[in-house]
């Protein structure tokens, strides 16, 4: 399945527009594809059944029975608008107890978390480590929620890769912090529908500069996805109002883990030498002092 959603992904801005809206529902619902008829899934992605038919035929597959075969799980669906979801969550909430909220967020939490362990290959997060340990610099980019967690991803990393960068454009246009990327350099760009303008334009900024990118999204449809060197998936589904980002935090660790475990025995005395600095400076918090 990686290698047919690999494909659809490089092929997707070369698609008619019909076959492109076909491929969206493919990249965004694969389950669906797995467990539903030619015609169910048409009519979910609101297509003619000849152009699931088509798409198929696009990817060299002689029928679409042939292409649907290698869908064995999914990615969950998208679902209602903000204020639908949060409309939803109070009616919920009327009646019944914090525990059944409660149960609810758990079990999508747990569902989202779950699919960026199976529906990434491993070998994508290894390839993701490794441009960011190579690369001259990189910078972090995350939009709306993803924001603090790019600051989050940032803290860590610099640790073992000081040459980590976090353009915040608070003091005007984010490719302002950008005007110096160049063809070593790698941005690491995080955002999730509704898509940041923003961190679309950066990523566009930094591939026109020659940069690569490393793109964690909610679809391989994203805007900044199309061209990117690495693509990390999550689905944001919750029954909250607005989308959970859980599963960009799984990402994130796991990249940071993939990136510690695959560095050099540099890294590691680097890490350990601010641990100490810290620890030494007071920095953390020490019971038997205070």
């Amino acid at each position: 399945m990686r290698d047919v959603i690999a494909r659809l992904t490089d092929d997707y801005p070369n698609l008619s527009p019909q076959l492109r809206q076909a491929a969206r529902f493919v990249l965004d619902q694969p389950t669906e594809i797995a467990i539903n008829s030619m015609r169910k899934v048409a009519a979910a992605a609101e297509v003619a059944p000849s152009t699931m038919l088509r798409l198929a035929k696009a990817l060299d597959y002689p029928t679409y029975e042939a292409f649907r075969k290698p869908f064995r799980e999914s990615l969950r669906g998208r679902t209602e608008g903000f204020g639908d979801r949060a409309r939803w969550l109070q009616e919920m909430a009327e009646g019944d107890d914090a525990g059944q909220v409660m149960g609810r967020m758990a079990e999508a939490a747990l569902a989202n978390v779950e699919a960026v362990f199976h529906d990434n290959d491993p070998a994508e997060f290894a390839r993701a480590a490794t441009i960011i340990r190579d690369a001259r610099r990189v910078y972090v980019n995350g939009g709306a929620g993803a924001f603090t967690l790019a600051g989050y991803f940032h803290y860590l990393a610099r640790m073992a890769l000081p040459r980590m960068r976090l353009p915040a454009g608070q003091a005007g246009s984010l490719i302002d912090d950008l005007v110096d990327i160049e063809p070593d350099d790698v941005i690491l760009a995080t955002s999730v529908a509704p898509y940041m303008s923003a961190t679309v334009r950066a990523a566009d900024f930094a591939r026109d500069r020659g940069a690569k990118i490393i793109a964690i999204v909610d679809s391989r449809a994203a805007p900044f996805a199309t061209g990117a060197t690495a693509i990390l998936t999550t689905p944001t589904e919750s029954p909250q109002f607005f989308p959970s980002y859980i599963g960009v935090m799984a990402v994130m660790e796991t990249l940071l883990a993939c990136i510690v475990s695959g560095g050099d025995d540099a890294t590691v005395r680097k890490i350990a030498e601010i641990d100490r600095v810290r620890r030494d400076s007071g920095i953390y918090w020490d019971e038997t002092e205070n």
